[in-house]
């Protein structure tokens, strides 16, 4: 009995002697001399990453990785070339900054090829080692580019050809792809060679829509525009779209064209493409405010090739710190509609003598449409506004005080006599402490704000 305690007591040593022993050895494993002394190799670039298994916990690994692929790309030196378009930019603008930063990052896209070298973890760290051999990624890197200049360099011949025709929406569109086939290489030499000799693709391409920009006319039909306002028996209101040439003009058909206010508070814009005549004609003049000439602007719409303002947005940037869009001015006069109003308002059961939202509307469309008048026989419409606020309820424990406004209004044109628009708010809530009319007087300044906002330019679109 006491031989076998022995011999059971030795084994059980013997177990703790080999597990502390392979413990010993396992947190023995130092750091690597690679981590805390970066390794240098001319034909490689070299990235080490680090992770926390503590903080990253499941993607430590992968995290670790990263940081070791963006450590290669720090040390990929980009440099922009002398006859990149990037020298377009001014020095204050920040664009140039910015994307020499946008194509050093965009490096990232391109690496492959990379191996790993060793690893090393303990219980809080993960450290991994790869690395990039330099031959390969600028072998991959020219043959990248030379599809991305030889697809560019075919667009632009298309956008050439397109524009010997007078197609200048294809050629627009032709010139914006070859842009964007070499955009991601935009600091790198673009430079190949056409029938006229050798070209940097990038300056070109931007110069050649330029120089389209440049021989567009806008040209209005009139020098003056007199409408009648919210009419639909106007005069139609056109530009002509043209193209200077050396001997002639040329009317230029299916070009994007936005007409809007430059100078007036209307956020109404009209987006139409040129006929064959090169005609693009403006429904929304008769929107402008009545009395003196107003302005409307006929611009070409380039977001429909370059897209929208967006910081990596290259092209379109260059066109707003350099370029010159094409545009044209219409000269509108809209001439006044006498307006017949009738008004009631209720504040908390009493006839409002004030009429606060009466003065609203009167002040609104005085301002943009109406000359109101007293005399009903010269009147071009008929106008109707009802509103009435009424209590709600009381809580005594915040001594909140609740009121609600409701309100319609509508136009009735004087000689067909048939309702042109009608609408109405509802349920304006007003709260406030102390009364109901203090709660009232707050659902009026609400119900102010929506006639300006919504009734007011559903107004603008009525026709007579």
């Amino acid at each position: 009995m006491i031989h076998k305690f022995k011999i059971s007591f030795i084994l059980f040593l013997s177990i703790i002697f080999f597990v502390n022993l392979g413990e010993s050895k396992a947190g023995s494993k130092r750091k690597p001399k690679w981590i805390s002394n970066r390794p240098v190799d001319n034909n490689y670039y070299i990235g080490i990453g680090k992770s926390s298994k503590i903080e990253f916990n499941a993607d430590y690994i992968q995290i670790a990785k990263n940081n070791a692929l963006a450590d290669i790309i720090s040390e990929i030196s980009v440099k922009i070339s002398s006859n990149s378009i990037l020298s377009q930019f001014e020095d204050n603008s920040g664009y140039k900054e910015t994307y020499e930063a946008q194509i050093k990052m965009a490096a990232k896209d391109d690496i492959e090829g990379y191996e790993i070298v060793d690893s090393w973890e303990d219980k809080e760290e993960y450290w991994v080692y790869y690395r990039l051999s330099k031959a390969d990624y600028q072998r991959k890197k020219r043959e990248r580019l030379d599809r991305a200049k030889n697809l560019s360099k075919d667009f632009f011949e298309k956008a050439q050809e397109a524009e010997k025709e007078y197609d200048i929406n294809n050629a627009l569109i032709y010139y914006v792809k070859a842009f964007d086939a070499i955009k991601k290489y935009i600091g790198e030499d673009l430079s190949v060679f056409t029938l006229d000799g050798k070209i940097y693709l990038d300056n070109t391409v931007y110069q050649s829509i330029q120089g389209i920009f440049s021989r567009i006319r806008i040209v209005p039909e009139k020098k003056v525009y007199t409408l009648q306002a919210l009419s639909s028996n106007n005069e139609p209101v056109y530009v002509k779209v043209k193209l200077k040439t050396d001997l002639e003009t040329q009317n230029i058909s299916n070009l994007p064209v936005t007409f809007s206010f430059p100078d007036l508070n209307i956020n109404e814009t009209e987006n139409v493409i040129s006929l064959n005549s090169g005609k693009a004609e403006c429904t929304i003049a008769n929107m402008a405010p009545k009395g003196r000439t107003q302005i409307v602007k006929a611009e070409l719409n380039t977001d429909v090739y370059f897209g929208e303002d967006a910081p990596d947005n290259l092209l379109k940037n260059l066109f707003n710190e350099r370029g010159n869009k094409p545009y044209g001015n219409l000269n509108i006069v809209v001439k006044e509609i006498f307006a017949y109003l009738e008004s009631q308002e209720i504040f908390l059961g009493n006839i409002n003598s004030n009429q606060p939202i009466t003065k609203l509307f009167k002040e609104e469309l005085s301002e943009n449409f109406f000359s109101f008048t007293n005399d009903k026989e010269i009147a071009d419409v008929f106008i109707k506004i009802n509103s009435e606020v009424v209590k709600g309820t009381k809580l005594d424990k915040h001594n909140l005080h609740t009121a609600f406004l409701n309100c319609n209004i509508s136009i009735t044109n004087a000689n067909s006599e048939m309702e042109i628009y009608n609408d109405v708010i509802n349920n304006v809530k007003g709260i406030k402490s102390g009364s109901f009319e203090i709660a009232a007087q707050d659902a009026i300044s609400k119900a102010e704000l929506k006639i300006k906002n919504e009734l007011i330019p559903n107004i603008r679109k009525i026709n007579l």
